[in-house]
C-alpha cells in the first residue's frame, strides 16, 4: 500500500511562511527543518489530513477552502503532497506539539533558499526543489 504524506506551507497575514524544527526526540530526522503536516490516515483525504496535522502540530487553524495544492510527487512507496495554507485567524499564536522544538516565520525569498541536506527527509528535499524553481 502506498503511504501519502501531506505537508503545508502555512502563510500568515503578513505573507510570511511557517518553518518548524523537529525536536531532538522525534523518531524521524530529529532536529531537521520541517513543515506542518504528516501521514494521511486511510479514511482521510489529503486536504483534511493537512488541516488536522497543522492544528495538532502548531495549534493553528487554516481555512480548508483556501488550500492550494503545489505538487504531488512519488518517492518509492510514498506519495508526497505539498499545499499552501492560509491562517484562519490572522493573529493566532503557535503552540508547538512534542514533535517540534522551535519555529520561525520566514519571507518567500528565505523559503525559496532553504538549505538542502543530503540526509534530509525526502519530502523536504522535494519541497525545497519545488520552491527553488518558482
Amino acid at each position: 500500500m502506498v503511504k501519502v504524506v501531506a505537508k503545508a506551507l502555512v502563510r500568515n497575514s503578513k505573507g510570511l511562511y511557517l518553518v518548524l524544527h523537529r525536536s531532538n526526540t522525534h523518531p524521524l530526522f530529529p532536529g531537521h527543518i520541517d513543515f506542518p503536516g504528516g501521514e494521511v490516515e486511510p479514511e482521510e483525504i489529503p486536504e483534511a489530513a493537512v488541516v488536522r496535522e497543522i492544528q495538532e502540530e502548531t495549534g493553528l487553524s487554516v481555512n480548508p477552502n483556501k488550500l492550494k495544492k503545489l505538487f504531488t510527487k512519488q518517492y518509492r512507496q510514498t506519495t508526497h503532497m505539498l499545499f499552501e495554507a492560509k491562517l484562519a485567524e490572522p493573529d493566532a499564536k503557535v503552540a508547538l506539539s512534542w514533535e517540534h522544538k522551535s519555529y520561525r516565520w520566514i519571507t518567500p525569498e528565505e523559503l525559496k533558499s532553504l538549505p538542502k541536506f543530503s540526509d534530509a527527509d525526502p519530502y523536504y528535499t522535494d519541497a525545497v526543489d519545488y520552491l527553488s524553481n518558482q
